[in-house]
């Protein structure tokens, strides 16, 4: 037993946390600062499974083993060291989200709030993928993947360690390792799935799996110290090397991985090195005690200052309630919560566990009801502003289907029995234009198919590698579906509309748009003008405002040079520019008349499209004219 608990209060060891969790918050703060710093998380996993797998190795080999008993306190420690402090912050972030998050935000975090609470997070991001959902940098649990990953795994190694035998365990960890990885290494490579592949547990099983490797074959016990000095220099240069040189994850982990988790590897073995008491330093083993609860609250806490501010960059005033806040969340969740659960004698408190638990249940229970409905005056104005009409909080109505993404079949809006078509495409953007020329097709007689993809132009030579995985294949999909509708009548008018302001964020996309516009009758092509863009959400100040937290609503000046951009090419390839981003409606943007006219930060919402419908019906009716000519 002096094994186990000299393994598992390793100083060194809880250095390297320290390391791992500061390199995981610098790069989560700034991916500039530390461009590779999200390896952290490889590190803990390595840590992991050195700690683990020594645990119960060496539990397997004592005389009184009993492999009941091992597991049962295998999980009892695994659950005391993790799930206490876990729910406690998914408590008070839960009750931050009702409070701060718009309706639709909301939803989206119940949804990932369910995956949590059951461990299944890594699974929820990996297939994660809305347009309109809340950026990953705003999805406070976003962080609870790798804890759910560790979860996971902590299934599986109670199996491979004790129902084989040590030699087939050391025999197949290596295999399992090189085949894992080289899987892992295939799918974002070549099959295409390097999302679900950054988050699956197939792909982190080989760092757990090295650090078992250590314990059951106590790498490094033998080494002398000066061996273990070398060790630890190369384990310290290869972790630094992934920590400055790697600047995307998305080609992690796979191959990638291998230099930081053995880098970690030999830091581990290297107990013996002279270099280890850095590692070993009052200060870094505070940290790395500290280091589960930093990484609980580092993020959520990252996570709302985004989502309030609608900024990914901190200034001074947020990067010190991020410091302050996460230090001090993780003090209290460590000394309050996470230690006393560890050391909690359940034995002596069997008699009270019914009382106990009962009470606690309420006690949640009371502290559910209170989080919604009693924590503040400004929680029931943030309830009685939750009262918008659904018109507010989109561009279209989900039983009135569209083509976005996919022909749906009911593509054509307006005037269904009129003879003049005009063919519609653009992002999102677009998309947003189904209500619009609903309405403006009967008023005046006529019908617009409407084909469109998120963030996507369907134009042909579209760069499609610029989109989310989630929404490639549907761009692909409109492209061909536009081409199949130009082929079948190159006469039509066709009318352009996006969100320029990204769209030319892409090097090659103007260039793309000019030959498209040159190729199919320019004459006969409309491009609609970016409307006006914002630095924050408009729906989220509104929401905020009901919580008494005022905030201004900068225009973001990047619609109108995008706008101006694209109306030169749009004039010197021969087609036509319609500027309605200047139209009165715009004049006291994002409301008029005290109705808010925006769902986002680019896109109109119901009230605002028919609002636009209706400011813009000259312009729209000389662009019908000209399909009649």
């Amino acid at each position: 037993m002096r094994a186990v608990d000299h393994a598992k209060y390793r100083l060194d060891i809880q250095g390297l946390r320290a390391l791992a969790v500061l390199a995981v918050m610098l790069f989560h703060y700034d991916p500039a600062l530390l461009p590779g710093g999200y390896v952290g998380v490889d590190i803990f996993l390595v840590i992991s499974g050195f700690l683990i797998t020594q645990q119960l190795f060496l539990k397997k080999q004592a005389a009184d083993y009993a492999a009941t008993v091992c597991l049962r306190r295998f999980y009892v420690s695994r659950l005391r060291r993790i799930v206490p402090a876990y729910f406690f912050m998914l408590l008070l972030v839960w009750g931050v989200a009702k409070l701060l998050f718009t309706d639709d935000d909301y939803a989206y975090f119940l949804a990932s709030l369910k995956s949590t609470a059951i461990f299944t997070s890594n699974q929820y991001f990996a297939h994660f993928g809305n347009y309109f959902a809340p950026g990953l940098a705003e999805q406070p649990l976003l962080h609870t993947w790798s804890l759910a990953v560790e979860m996971q795994f902590y299934l599986l190694l109670p199996a491979l360690v004790l129902m084989l035998s040590g030699t087939w365990v050391k025999r197949v960890i290596p295999i399992l390792i090189l085949v894992l990885v080289l899987v892992a290494e295939w799918q974002l490579r070549l099959g295409g799935h390097r999302q679900e592949t950054y988050y699956a547990l197939y792909s982190r099983i080989p760092e757990f799996l090295v650090g078992s490797w250590l314990a059951i074959n106590v790498v490094g016990r033998d080494w002398s110290q000066r061996c273990a000095d070398g060790a630890i220099l190369v384990g310290l240069v290869l972790i630094a090397s992934s920590l400055f040189g790697l600047n995307s994850a998305s080609s992690f982990p796979g191959l990638l991985s291998l230099p930081p988790v053995i880098g970690a590897a030999l830091i581990i073995a290297a107990s013996r090195s002279r270099l280890s008491v850095a590692l070993a330093h009052p200060v870094m083993v505070w940290i790395g005690f500290l280091s589960y609860s930093l990484y609980l609250w580092h993020w959520p806490i990252l996570a709302c200052i985004r989502y309030y501010t609608g900024s990914q960059s901190l200034g001074l005033q947020a990067t010190l309630v991020f410091g302050f806040g996460t230090l001090l969340l993780a003090c209290l969740s460590f000394y309050l919560v996470e230690e006393p659960a560890r050391k909690l004698r359940l034995n002596v408190l069997r008699p009270y566990l019914t009382v106990s638990s009962t009470l606690a249940g309420a006690l949640l229970a009371g502290v559910g009801l209170l989080g919604l409905y009693q924590v503040a005056p400004a929680a029931k104005a943030y309830i009685a502003s939750a009262g918008l009409g659904s018109e507010y909080t989109r561009y279209a109505d989900p039983a009135d289907l569209i083509c976005h993404g996919s022909d749906t079949g009911h593509c054509v809006k307006g005037d269904l029995t009129s003879e003049l078509e005009v063919l519609v495409i653009g992002d999102s953007h677009a998309a947003m234009l189904n209500d619009f020329f609903a309405e403006l097709g009967k008023e005046q007689h006529f019908k617009a198919r409407v084909l469109t993809a998120s963030s996507c132009i369907p134009i042909p030579d579209f760069n499609i590698s610029k989109l989310p995985e989630w929404s490639q294949a549907q761009c692909l999909n409109q492209i061909r579906r536009v081409q199949t509708e130009l082929e079948r009548d190159r006469s039509r008018v066709l009318v352009l509309a996006g969100m320029w302001s990204y769209q030319l964020q892409d090097s090659g996309f103007a260039a793309n748009l000019e030959a498209f516009l040159k190729a199919h009758r320019p004459d006969r092509i409309y491009v609609l003008s970016q409307v006006p863009l914002w630095l924050k959400n408009p729906m989220r100040i509104q929401r905020f405002a009901s919580l008494g937290l005022t905030s201004r609503i900068p225009v973001d000046p990047a619609y109108r040079r995008a706008n101006d951009e694209i109306s030169r090419l749009v004039k010197s390839s021969g087609a036509h520019f319609l500027a309605l981003d200047q139209l009165p409606v715009f004049s006291q943007a994002p409301w008029l008349a005290e109705n808010l006219l925006y769902m986002d930060e680019s896109h109109l919402n119901q009230v605002g499209v028919r609002a636009y419908a209706q400011a813009a019906q000259m312009q729209i009716r000389t662009l019908v004219s000209h399909d009649a000519q």
